[in-house]
């Protein structure tokens, strides 16, 4: 019997059981998702357009910290700059091999993997806190790198990076195109991710995280294990740079501070850890607040007059270091264990038990 299926619905063989989806009700409404999606741009405009793109991106490189933090318990503090190896990887590529778009997005997730699996060797002999530091090198060492290699990043004064050109009479320039393109992505990343935590792999980074000495006593090479983790990871990071990058068709390091790296593991919290669904929502919630405090801007300088200007800055900060410590208090585990405690009553219908 498994809890997640809808009140007498019963797996009666083993592609049953492996279903992600097992009812038709769940296939069509993700159907019916997928749809909106897509369609969402001809609704929404321009301005939805710039706000749902990034979102996508956002999406994926925190499905990335997902598998690391969430699935495999290894804290990274340096999750951000991974996806600026992705950024610039492209437009490295782009500006001295040539390369198009297409072909240097797969590039980008390669690189940030090898460079994380390097960083991520101190996880096989640290943990915790001590871990978290090493990763928090791991930022500082790629931001100097990128800082100071002047003669092949530009330096401080970034990069430009090129959208995909056309591709069977679909114009990547336009950016409701591009839109679908990133949404492809992102369904194509989660797809991934989604099947990753139900393969071997994927139960061997759960039973790291809960005991790892009882993960190796059941055979489970738990150094090769995390390492894989942290390179899964960071290729998601990778792609998620590129995506994101290209849409804005530039690239900076001050793109990709400390500070973000920390909010992904804030919103993390705030999505919830160990889910995929998590993931995304802790992304949007990310997103939206960033936008909400930009349109209470206005609004402050009416009420403040010129002090709204100095106000406006802390906006962001004030807004999600409050929605981080109301879910650390009221719902430390995240949106994604209030949608399923909403979805098991439901399931249970019209059983209350």
């Amino acid at each position: 019997m498994n809890i997640n299926r809808p009140c007498g619905t019963f797996d009666r063989n083993y592609f049953q059981a492996k279903e992600l989806y097992r009812t038709p009700m769940r296939k069509v409404l993700l159907v019916l998702f997928i749809i909106a999606m897509y369609a969402f741009p001809f609704l929404i405009g321009d301005y939805g357009i710039s706000i749902l793109t990034p979102i996508c991106a956002f999406v994926i490189g925190m499905l990335g910290l997902q598998i690391i933090t969430g699935y495999s318990g290894q804290i990274s503090i340096g999750h951000a700059a991974f996806m600026g190896i992705g950024m610039y990887t492209v437009a490295i590529l782009q500006k001295y091999f040539g390369f198009s778009f297409w072909l240097a997005l797969p590039f980008s997730g390669l690189v940030a993997m090898a460079v994380g699996i390097v960083f991520g060797i101190p996880a096989l002999r640290m943990k915790g806190l001590y871990l978290a530091f090493a990763t928090l090198a791991a930022h500082f060492v790629i931001v100097y790198v990128i800082s100071n290699w002047r003669s092949v990043t530009n330096g401080t004064d970034g990069m430009y990076m090129s959208r995909p050109g056309m591709l069977f009479g679909i114009d990547f320039m336009e950016d409701r195109n591009y839109y679908f393109l990133a949404l492809t992505v992102t369904v194509i990343m989660t797809y991934l991710a989604t099947n990753l935590a139900r393969t071997k792999l994927g139960r061997s980074l759960v039973a790291v995280r809960d005991n790892d000495i009882a993960a190796e006593l059941m055979g489970i090479n738990v150094g090769s294990t995390k390492i894989l983790a942290f390179g899964i990871g960071c290729f998601f990071a990778g792609v998620s740079g590129a995506v994101g990058g290209a849409y804005y068709e530039y690239v900076n390091v001050e793109w990709f501070g400390l500070d973000d790296s920390i909010w992904y593991l804030g919103f993390l919290v705030v999505g919830g850890f160990g889910s995929i669904f998590g993931a995304i929502a802790g992304a949007v919630v990310w997103k939206v607040m960033d936008e909400l405090s930009t349109l209470v801007t206005p609004l402050a300088d009416s009420l403040l007059g010129g002090a709204a200007f100095y106000a406006s800055a802390a906006f962001s900060l004030l807004f999600y270091s409050l929605i981080i410590i109301i879910f650390l208090v009221f719902e430390p585990r995240g949106i994604s264990h209030r949608w399923e405690m909403i979805k098991r009553s439901y399931r249970l219908h019209p059983f209350p038990y």
